[in-house]
């Protein structure tokens, strides 16, 4: 898998956080929520279902309410226009998603 569906199937989480916490006051406790998704989604993943992880496809947003692929668009837009937030949202994440990939022999 490349590197960057991996980084694009992490960000997908994030939709779903950024709608059920449209409500939270600050942009801290979105990356909270949205890094503590996706953490959890590595972690509870079987090494199958990590090496298979994908970004959502047109079909699967569809399969989601259809506002899936507009919700992620707004999180990759969140991300991209806040460089802090997403260095922060990466530093986050990336060591329990790699170290799930290192137990799932996904990298040496």
């Amino acid at each position: 898998m490349k590197k960057s569906h991996m980084f694009l199937a992490a960000i997908t989480p994030i939709t779903i956080v950024a709608t059920a916490c449209s409500g939270f006051a600050s942009k801290e406790a979105l990356l909270d929520a949205a890094a503590n998704h996706v953490i959890e989604k590595f972690q509870n993943a079987s090494c199958e279902e990590v090496a298979q992880m994908q970004p959502q496809s047109d079909k699967n947003a569809a399969a989601d309410g259809g506002s899936g692929k507009g919700i992620q668009e707004k999180a990759i837009a969140l991300l991209k226009k806040d460089p802090q937030m997403r260095e922060e949202f990466i530093n986050r994440v990336a060591g329990p998603i790699a170290n799930r990939m290192f137990e799932c022999k996904l990298i040496p």
